[in-house]
């Protein structure tokens, strides 16, 4: 059996995420803060660990309750936190809060389970999802600075992990039809959707499906790679 450690499962591309690992066979454990929310059957997943993920003393007590899962070969950091406030109203407390959720936990969690992936022989697969701000800047800054600190663990964790067979990809998405996009006011919503070839929202299956096949065997000459799937969203 393989399993999967999913954080932020109870969101909309986590839900889409679960569906499309458990139909590709995958044992899923899902990490969140709070029990596991309404949705489909298979949006739910085969097991639930509530975990606050900016709290690094509870992402250690999760840790230690995935001991007993045997097969862990794939991580997916899907969790994400953002704060809206203008830059002149930021506090440290608000960007921490946001490196913790969307950067420390990732770290910490990618560190111990690929130490077991190593220490199984097992090799594995590490897909985070960062975000199209983390590539381009944003005006949410707490939440674009921790997506491109993202992006830069995906590459740094690559090189040292590929010795041991595992691989550390990221995704980053553009605006996706989730709770976190429906916060987006319609004029800031206009002006992304201007910047989109595509002139849409994706859908969370779209992400789903490229996480499915970052964590697979096609995918297996792929590591620190960042694949945007942002519907032509270029500036």
């Amino acid at each position: 059996m393989r399993t999967c450690v999913l954080t932020g499962s109870n969101g909309g591309m986590g839900r889409a995420i679960c569906a499309e690992m458990r139909r590709s066979g995958y044992r899923v454990v899902g990490l969140d803060r709070a029990g596991s929310a309404a949705g489909k059957p298979e949006e739910q997943p085969d097991r639930f660990i509530a975990c606050d993920l900016s709290d690094m003393d509870d992402v250690r007590r999760a840790l230690d309750a995935l001991r007993d899962e045997a097969g862990i070969v794939t991580l997916v950091n899907c969790a994400g936190l953002y704060e809206k406030k203008g830059v002149f109203e930021l506090t440290l407390d608000d960007l921490d809060r946001v490196l913790a959720v969307n950067l420390r936990a990732p770290f910490l969690l990618s560190q111990e389970l690929a130490r077991r992936m190593a220490a199984a022989g097992t090799g594995g697969s590490i897909v985070n999802i960062a975000s199209i701000n983390g590539k381009l800047g944003s005006p949410i800054i707490p939440y674009g600075t921790s997506k491109a600190g993202l992006i830069g663990l995906t590459r740094s964790m690559a090189k040292t992990l590929a010795p041991h067979g595992i691989r550390v990809n990221a995704i980053a998405p553009g605006t996706i039809d989730t709770p976190m996009a429906a916060d987006v006011d319609a004029t800031q919503m206009e002006r992304q959707m201007y910047s989109v070839a595509m002139g849409r929202v994706g859908r969370p299956v779209e992400i789903a499906t490229v996480v499915r096949f970052l964590a697979g065997d096609d995918s297996s000459y792929m590591t620190g790679s960042v694949v945007d799937v942002a519907g032509g969203w270029m500036s």
